[in-house]
Order: structure tokens, then C-alpha cells, then sequence
């Protein structure tokens, strides 16, 4: 019997991060989101796709511990904002209730 098993699990539980979206522009296809903790906003990021730029406001350097880091972060608001602005959403709250 081999002792050296790779089984085993992971427990995911939620740790109070919340991402937001509270601008989504259709029209001129920018979006804001937003990471918060504790109903404090840590970073703030606006994606501009129409100048393919992002503007950073904050950090989420005192979460890494139970966050992603701030790269992650950015390019999970940018593939996100892409999906918004192409599949003509501008409330992502709205939509994301629809699965729930």
C-alpha cells in the first residue's frame, strides 16, 4: 500500500471580497470595477477598450493574503469588461443574479 497518496481536498469558503462593477459605459466601452473588503474600496479599475487602456486607482497589497493579486485582478477586469461590452451588458449585477 502506498502511503504517499496525492488525494485529498480543498475547502473554499468565501472570505468577504467583493468585486463590483459599478460603471459599465456600452456606448463608449469602459468599465469600472471595483475590489472591496470589509465596505472599504482597496482598488479601483478602469478599462478603456476602445484606447486598450487600463487606469489603476489603489492596491490590494493589504489583502494578498486572502486575495488575488493585483495582476490577477487586473486581468480579470479586463477579460470581464471585453464579455460586458461585446455581449451588450451594462448591469453584470443584473446579469450575474440570473445563475444564482
Amino acid at each position: 500500500m502506498n502511503n504517499n497518496s496525492n488525494e485529498g481536498y480543498t475547502l473554499f469558503r468565501p472570505v468577504g471580497i467583493k468585486i463590483e462593477y459599478p460603471l459599465v459605459d456600452l456606448r463608449n466601452k469602459q468599465v469600472t470595477g471595483t475590489v472591496s473588503y470589509n465596505d472599504k474600496i482597496y482598488m479601483t479599475v478602469i478599462v478603456d477598450l476602445n484606447f486598450e487602456s487600463v487606469e489603476v486607482e489603489g492596491s490590494v497589497e493589504e489583502l494578498k493574503e486572502i486575495s488575488m493579486n493585483e495582476e490577477s485582478h487586473i486581468r480579470m477586469f479586463k477579460t470581464e469588461a471585453k464579455f460586458f461590452v461585446e455581449n451588450n451588458i451594462s448591469n453584470p449585477k443584473e446579469y450575474f443574479e440570473q445563475f444564482k
